[in-house]
């Protein structure tokens, strides 16, 4: 598990005035709070309370659940975020590994397997140290 230190340094927070029901009070004091995280932009605002600290709680409640979701979602994901693992372009017949970078007839695939694709694969992953050569 890791741990998470975060500091005031870290956030920035803004007070503005609030619009809608409310009336004066509402609409000429500064107590509605927008904070957001610097490092992932992520942002919360606060807006239903008259009071500055609970619109700053309500805000901040928001804000940390919602970095610490991407936080556990980015640790989950590898470093190397590709999505499309390969790609078939129907107009050149060719299909195209996207981690090894092999771009392959489709026609070779079709008559002699995946085999020459699996080995650009695992060369791939080789070079990268991600895996290590059997004997």
């Amino acid at each position: 598990m890791k741990t998470l230190h975060l500091t005031k340094k870290d956030f920035r927070v803004v007070w503005f005035s609030g619009t809608g029901a409310g009336g004066q009070h509402r609409n000429k004091h500064q107590n509605c709070c927008r904070i957001t995280h610097i490092k992932t932009g992520l942002s919360s605002i606060g807006t239903s309370s008259r009071e500055r600290i609970n619109n700053q709680r309500e805000a901040f409640t928001a804000l940390a659940k919602k970095v610490i979701a991407k936080l556990c979602i980015d640790e989950q994901l590898p470093e190397t975020n590709k999505t499309v693992i390969r790609n078939y372009n129907k107009s050149r017949n060719e299909v195209h590994d996207k981690a090894s970078g092999l771009k392959i007839s489709y026609d070779i695939i079709m008559s002699n397997g995946i085999d020459e694709m699996i080995e650009a694969r695992r060369n791939t992953l080789l070079m990268e140290g991600i895996i290590k050569e059997s004997m």
